[in-house]
């Protein structure tokens, strides 16, 4: 028999020991990362028992427009499965939370695809178990990542090799620091707002009060010319994952090599234990533009695209995906 129950705060320790235990776990799925959100997001996340045992997990809030998504305050969403459990299970689960939000007068549900690199064994049921469903691709983005597996991992181009040494010919350091203030407020900020007419996601203070209530899980670095900040780089480390998830570099930085300089160091010193380093995606309009230049520059390190989708779903049609299951 599945249940599938609301989060409520007093699941809190059950839902946080939950996470480290599934295949495409992440810190971000940690309350102590998703409730900063919580004065602006609506959370309706959802535990799910089978047999009184928690098996799954799916994070969840409430648009604005009343549509049920994967919470808006993270990068990416779906449902939190362990390694152990098998597909049927798995295909049952989704189904009931669809089941859940349908008799709660959801119509809609949008999942926000984790894109696959970033689950230690496939997930691939759960969006079989849409296709039943016949949900719908609503919007897709190519996140650009690099494979560091040393036997299958592609050389750094000619044009990255060269800013490397233009870095190392003007001692260009880097350094790892507490301090995400100087990076936000002398380059990530001004960059934002003169190319995109965009502000950071977080501000400075709430990144330091994440990394301080995830304890090694974000950490920031900078490259610096003459005890100047050239570029930097906020790192959110996830499990066999790295991911810049926010870097930027100054004119001076990107002239002198320091934005390159500051990758191959990421790479070749710091996080040369981990599977993938996540540049993210290159996409604007919701997906349907690519920046054709920076997409060039990740896969100068040796990165190649991998998709993330949105799907939306009819939560009616959660029967589509049970009756799919024949007897034998």
């Amino acid at each position: 028999m599945v249940t599938v129950v609301r989060y409520r705060p007093e699941f809190r320790d059950a839902w946080d020991s939950f996470v480290p235990m599934c295949r495409n776990s992440s810190f971000l799925f940690l309350r102590s990362y998703m409730e900063y959100h919580k004065d602006h997001i609506s959370d309706i996340s959802l535990m799910i028992y089978r047999k009184d045992r928690l098996s799954a997990l799916f994070p969840a809030c409430i648009n604005n427009d009343g549509t049920v998504s994967s919470h808006e305050g993270l990068s990416y969403g779906g449902m939190l499965i362990t390694p152990e459990e098998h597909s049927d299970n798995n295909m049952t689960y989704l189904a009931e939370v669809m089941r859940f939000y349908h008799d709660k007068g959801y119509e809609k549900l949008i999942i926000r695809q984790m894109p696959a690199f970033y689950s230690t064994l496939p997930v691939d049921e759960l969006e079989y178990a849409l296709f039943l469903a016949d949900a719908k691709v609503i919007r897709t983005y190519l996140h650009s990542a690099i494979d560091l597996n040393q036997n299958s991992r592609l050389p750094i181009q000619r044009r990255r090799r060269e800013g490397i040494k233009r870095a190392e010919e003007n001692g260009i350091d880097v350094v790892e620091t507490s301090d995400f203030e100087e990076f936000w407020k002398s380059i990530l900020i001004p960059n934002l707002m003169e190319r995109h007419a965009a502000k950071p996601v977080h501000c400075a203070e709430e990144i330091k009060s994440l990394s301080e209530s995830n304890v090694g899980n974000i950490r920031q670095f900078n490259a610096m010319y003459m005890g100047r900040i050239m570029a930097g780089c906020t790192v959110y480390s996830i499990g066999q994952v790295v991911k810049a998830q926010y870097f930027s570099g100054c004119d001076e930085g990107r002239s002198n090599g320091s934005l390159d300089y500051l990758v191959y160091i990421l790479l070749s010193k710091y996080f040369n234990d981990r599977k993938y380093f996540d540049f993210g995606n290159s996409n604007t309009v919701n997906g349907m533009k690519i920046n054709h230049g920076l997409l060039s520059w990740k896969e100068g390190f040796g990165a190649r695209s991998y998709i993330q989708r949105y799907f939306m779903v009819d939560t009616r049609k959660y029967n589509q995906i049970l009756d799919a299951f024949l007897l034998g």
